[in-house]
């Protein structure tokens, strides 16, 4: 479907939006209830008629097993994450994604009178939509990969946002590393891996609400393997700065949709922290703000 020139409203971070009605939103959706190649899901429904801040513009996002990848008219809301009600209970808690075309502007700023959350939405949903995150293929294009324009986009994002100048000058200083290294090939120095063949693992039981310290990098290094997973899940490089700090449990993770295959994954001894999220540096900038799954072997109750 065609987007309208009055739907692209260039949002930048913190502006107030509201999520227009699904009717409204219903109209711009094609047959396969998506726009750009973007799903609207069920569980953005109770969302309609509300107000939020917009975290920030996207203009490009990871697709596991293509890489980054060019994603247009899209923002991020501060705080708004899919629940996976819809999709056979996923607790993956993905940052939901959504096109200009399902917001408006506020222009007043003042207390939020907007409908409650609706809460027999998805109940009434009979049609099985995908996630947006298996549909990320499909919702995006090729990145274009020069260097001047990978420079104008950092700048148009970072731009808006309320950072100091030794903050942009660090993250710039990474970027240029990043890709220069890029050039140069992969380097040991990046590989994060460990000695198992078979990885260990460990149950503690984490409850919502308790407190852990993430374990030393080089302890947690111990329980990877070649791949620098541990039962499967990766330990990125963007999870080696939380190392030594303590948090509280968010919640206990069960049950994912894999991105790359679109199907359900179980896990065990597995849940995430509060206010502990990837913030791309090692992934070209990724600005999805992922929620991080943590191992309880990475852990230690405090």
């Amino acid at each position: 479907m065609q987007i309208k020139k009055n739907y692209i409203l260039k949002l930048e971070s913190g502006e107030l939006v509201k999520v227009r009605s699904a009717s409204e939103i219903n109209a711009t959706l094609d047959e396969d209830r998506t726009l750009e190649g973007l799903p609207f899901m069920p569980e953005m429904l109770q969302y309609c008629g509300r107000k939020f801040k917009v975290l920030k513009p996207i203009h490009k996002i990871i697709v596991e097993g293509l890489g980054m990848r060019h994603i247009k008219n899209t923002v991020l809301l501060d705080g708004v994450l899919c629940n996976g009600e819809a999709h056979e209970g996923c607790q993956r808690m993905c940052t939901v994604l959504w096109k200009e075309a399902w917001l408006k502007r506020v222009r007043v700023h003042g207390p939020d009178k907007s409908s409650p959350i609706l809460s027999k939405t998805i109940d009434s949903i009979e049609v099985k939509f995908p996630c947006q995150s298996v549909n990320l293929s499909k919702a995006t294009d090729q990145l274009q990969v020069s260097f001047k324009e990978s420079f104008r986009k950092y700048f148009y994002r970072y731009r808006f946002e309320n950072r100091g100048t030794l903050h942009r000058i660090c993250i710039l200083i990474l970027y240029s590393i990043m890709k220069v290294k890029k050039f140069l090939g992969p380097k040991e120095i990046d590989a994060l891996h460990g000695p198992q063949t078979t990885t260990p693992t460990v149950s503690l039981n984490l409850q919502p609400g308790e407190l852990v310290e993430i374990k030393r990098k080089e302890e947690i290094l111990k329980t990877l393997d070649l791949r620098g997973r541990n039962r499967g899940l990766e330990f990125i490089n963007e999870m080696q700065k939380y190392c030594g700090q303590q948090f509280q449990v968010m919640k206990r993770v069960e049950r994912i949709i894999e991105e790359k295959t679109g199907k359900m994954r179980e896990l065990s001894n597995t849940v995430t922290l509060k206010n502990v999220v990837c913030d791309g540096s090692s992934h070209g900038f990724c600005p999805r703000n992922c929620i991080l799954l943590w191992r309880e072997i990475w852990l230690k109750r405090v």
